[in-house]
């Protein structure tokens, strides 16, 4: 499903394009050929008229993720990136736009693929609005995460080039044909892991460093670091759970104090009223 889908303008029709694809918010669905999802992004972006060079990033925690799934991924055309310690995919985004690489110069595509939409509207879409009319934004999230309002404000529209929604339905209708060949990128990206801050040319390399001492070192902090993450925000949820009762608890005992003197107040009202003024 696509909407407020444009084609791209002649500014955007030979720029660069970026894709940020969020892997553990929007991971691809059972079954989906990994090495498909490259040519895929590249072929619906062709057919909106983008033409200009295609780097591809999948980010996320590649903890346990199978080496041919990788692989598959990379043979596509998608460069692969493990997230650093507290960081998040909105942070990667956020940096490549504030940075001063000629490659994230305008006029500029970025499509960002992930399922935190709302921190997305809050974040990257104000400041595609302050960098101006030279900065394009497309969007693909899962059907569970649009927005609420089917009318989008003009802003969003206005500042969208596309949203898709991330299913079989939407982006991924299809797995394109085995023909479908991915465009050349230009090879600024490479392979990287934000844990160790170290970048590699080639796939091997880079699986191969998940292997050594340092980065399993590392990656356990990484786990550790996730695990506490977790166990704080479902402490603070089932704080606020409880929480809840309590102060509609709170809240009916001081309507029932305020009833409850009013009462009082207007007992002690009629009693300094004088006497000779009750008899009349």
């Amino acid at each position: 499903m696509m909407k407020n889908v444009k084609k791209a303008s002649p500014e955007f029709a030979i720029s660069e394009t970026f894709v940020w694809w969020d892997m553990d918010s929007c991971p691809l669905p059972s079954g989906y050929d990994p090495c498909r999802l490259g040519p895929r992004i590249d072929t619906e972006l062709k057919n909106l008229g983008y033409n200009g060079p295609l780097t591809i990033i999948g980010i996320g925690n590649l903890e346990g993720v199978p080496h041919d799934f990788l692989k598959a991924l990379s043979s596509g055309g998608v460069v692969i990136k493990q997230l650093q310690l507290g960081s998040n995919m909105i942070l990667c985004v956020n940096e490549a736009l504030n940075s001063s690489e000629s490659r994230f110069q305008p006029p500029l595509t970025m499509m960002v693929i992930s399922a935190v939409h709302a921190d997305l509207l809050e974040e990257v879409v104000s400041v595609f609005y302050i960098r101006g009319a030279l900065y394009n934004l497309l969007l693909a999230y899962p059907y569970v995460t649009e927005h609420a309002d089917p009318e989008p404000s003009s802003l969003l529209v206005d500042n969208f080039g596309g949203e898709w929604v991330w299913d079989r339905f939407g982006l991924l209708k299809d797995s394109g044909s085995a023909n479908e060949i991915r465009r050349q990128d230009t090879g600024c990206e490479m392979h990287f892991c934000g844990l160790c801050d170290l970048s590699f040319p080639s796939f091997d390399d880079f699986t191969t460093h998940f292997k050594t001492p340092p980065h399993t070192d590392k990656m356990d902090k990484y786990l550790s670091y996730l695990a506490w993450k977790f166990n704080r925000e479902a402490e603070s949820y089932e704080a606020h759970k409880l929480r809840e009762p309590y102060l509609a608890k709170v809240k009916a005992k001081r309507l029932e104090f305020i009833e409850f003197d009013n009462y009082f107040k207007d007992d002690d009202e009629d009693d300094d009223i004088p006497k000779t003024e009750k008899a009349s």
